[in-house]
Parts: C-alpha cells; structure tokens; sequence
C-alpha cells in the first residue's frame, strides 16, 4: 500500500512563517512613515490655506495687519496651531504628528514688493515628512 503526503511539513511551515515576518518587518516602517507624511501634509494644507488671504491684504493694503488672517485657522487633529507675521506675512503651522508638537511648516513671501508676492517658500523642521516642495 503506497501512502501520499497530506499537509505541509513542519520545516515547510517554519520557512512560510520566517519569509512573513521579513517582510512584515520591513513593511511596517515603510507604512508608519508614510501615514506621517500624510498627517504631515495636513499642516502643509492648513498653512498653504492662509496664502491667499495674506496675498489679497498686501495686494490691498501693503504688508500691514496681516496677522488677522489666522483668526480664521480651525484646529485639527494634526494641524494643532498657526500664526501670521503681521508685517512679515510669514506663516508657521504647527502640527503634532507623533508627539505634541514634532512639526513645524513655514511658508515665507520671496521677491515681494510693495504690494505684491510672486512666490512663497516653503520650509519645515523635519524634511522626513514633507512633500518635495517644502524640503530644505
């Protein structure tokens, strides 16, 4: 009488399970670091909405009482905190991704005149997290 294997054997097993726990090991940093990068593109959203009312006061009124403009900025799960310079236009939003407070995200004037802002740059304290445009 010729018996047929049924099943796996233990050494099998064993091998499936180790191949699993390779790769979940090197998963699981990747994915936590992009879900950081995703809280982190909230505070980049919060302080990206307030270039608009900052380029609408100076097209109006020069660079004066700028700081009005984040009477309007909600609180977030992620996005904790934003200021305006009042006479700089600078934007800072603070986020806390981690732990309380791990980001900051400051968006400058550049090249400004009088009335005016051809470009903003963007710039945070932890490159990790941010997208492209706002490492460095």
């Amino acid at each position: 009488m010729k018996t047929t294997q049924q099943g796996f054997t233990l050494i099998e097993l064993m091998i499936v399970v180790a191949i699993i726990g390779i790769l979940a090991a090197v998963a699981l940093p990747a994915y936590q670091d992009y879900t950081n990068k995703a809280k982190a593109s909230e505070v980049v959203l919060a302080a990206s909405g307030m270039r608009t009312c900052v380029t609408e006061l100076v097209q109006s009124n020069g660079f004066v009482n700028l700081d009005s403009c984040a009477d309007s900025f909600k609180p977030t799960k992620y996005a904790t905190a934003l200021s305006v310079g009042a006479t700089t236009g600078i934007i800072s939003a603070t986020g806390s991704i981690v732990g309380a407070s791990d980001i900051v995200v400051t968006l400058s004037p550049s090249g400004e005149s009088t009335n005016n802002i051809p470009e903003w740059v963007c710039s945070s304290d932890n490159d990790k997290w941010m997208p492209g445009s706002c490492r460095g």
